[in-house]
């Protein structure tokens, strides 16, 4: 079953749990949309449509019910609880949760969304404390370098300059691989202030051509105390998370572990412009392509799509990022999305991890037979996205991939 217990959005320590009549939640490891023009984009998590009743929430008193639930300060993490969990008085395998955001309030009942630990560090910006405006008059000419990192580790150096290295910005995050060596140089000039949020900066790490997947996965102390998130990233030679991990589903008229299976199509595309920093004939602009498809005996219309970056004021960095988003698109592309039951399996025979035991950025072995969209056979892909409610079914999408049968 789902249980929501409240928490310490600054230690993270797990409080009361809070009773919620309905929800539900969302988890990614990147953009998972099948689009010609997409970015990676930085793994997120959110949950929503929470209404409380006043009666559910912890407190002796009005002053307290309203306290348990202060935005920002009151965290609200999702658990996926077994009968042992209960009986042992332990929150469970934490799935998702955040900050409680924009509260609305009324005689009965109280109703908000969280914010995901991404959405909390938009509002957080990579400059070092006292060297803002302080420059002659009050300019902002302080600049962070950091060099010979690889990019989980440029990740965690913004992680941490935007939590605890701010008076009142510590946030239960984990942040592993401070201090990686590697091959990477990111340069942030304070006076660009509008476009170094630490949400903004993961991003752009993350949608290099070769970035590697990073997503903030929520976490539980071994005492059962304390809730939080691990920033998890994959790394620079290896780019995508969870590889090692391999997880079997099934389909098939007769059953199978997943139901409702369907099949999303698109187009490839062979030209990418992409425009950077600067304006009119100044600004950077770049092109790449792969003709391939275009020039073959059976041939496909060229299918053009533009890229912009005005933060960006390198142009190899812009092309790495318009070479991404090509290598994504550049062949004829499908999507599988499909519906398992994580209690029953779905009464099929190839058992599914318990909710909490896989997560997006994983492999999975999808063996797909009588289907008549797709060719038999067993397709290799990775899990993007996972989302829910309450009750025990779990809505996958998978990676995109290559089309097959068409």
């Amino acid at each position: 079953m789902r249980q929501a217990f409240l928490f310490d959005m600054i230690t993270g320590r797990v409080g009361a749990p809070l009773d919620i009549p309905a929800f539900s939640w969302d988890i990614t490891v990147a953009d998972s949309s099948l689009s010609t023009t997409k970015d990676k984009g930085f793994g997120q998590d959110s949950a929503s449509g929470m209404t409380v009743p006043w009666t559910a929430v912890p407190g002796a008193s009005w002053e307290q019910k309203r306290r348990a639930l202060t935005p920002l300060r009151t965290g609200l993490m999702v658990f996926d609880r077994t009968q042992r969990d209960v009986d042992e008085q332990k929150p469970g395998r934490p799935i998702v949760g955040g900050a409680i955001g924009l509260r609305k309030d009324s005689a009965w009942d109280t109703s908000f969304d969280l914010i995901s630990p991404l959405g909390l560090l938009e509002h957080r910006y990579m400059v070092r404390e006292g060297v803002y405006g302080t420059g002659a008059n009050h300019t902002s000419t302080d600049v962070i370098t950091l060099r010979n990192l690889s990019l989980r580790a440029i990740a965690c150096e913004i992680g941490v300059q935007c939590t605890s290295r701010k008076p009142g910005g510590s946030l239960p995050i984990r942040w592993p691989y401070l201090g990686e060596k590697g091959a990477h140089e990111r340069t942030y000039e304070s006076w660009d202030i509008q476009n170094l949020s630490a949400a903004h900066l993961l991003d752009l790490l993350t949608n290099v051509d070769g970035g590697p997947d990073m997503q903030f996965r929520p976490t539980l102390s071994a005492d059962g105390l304390y809730t939080g998130w691990d920033f998890i990233a994959a790394a620079d030679a290896d780019i995508y998370l969870g590889q090692a991990q391999v997880h079997e589903l099934s389909y098939a008229p007769s059953g199978g572990t997943m139901e409702d299976l369907t099949v999303d199509r698109l187009g490839p595309i062979q030209r990418v412009y992409a425009s950077g920093s600067g304006t009119d004939k100044a600004q950077i602009t770049t092109m790449v392509e792969a003709l391939s498809l275009v020039e073959q005996t059976d041939p496909y219309p060229l299918w053009e799509s533009t890229y912009s970056d005005s933060d960006t004021d390198k142009s190899d960095l812009l092309r790495a990022h318009a070479r991404g988003v090509l290598d994504a698109n550049r062949q004829p592309l499908m999507q599988l999305s499909a519906r398992v039951n994580t209690a029953d399996c779905g009464g099929g025979t190839t058992p599914v991890h318990p909710l909490g035991s896989f997560w997006p950025g994983e492999r999975f072995l999808l063996d797909i037979r009588g289907y008549p969209p797709l060719p038999d056979g067993r397709y290799e892909t990775r899990l993007m996205q996972m989302s829910g409610d309450k009750s025990d079914t779990v809505n996958l999408v998978f990676d995109v991939m290559e089309a097959a049968g068409t």
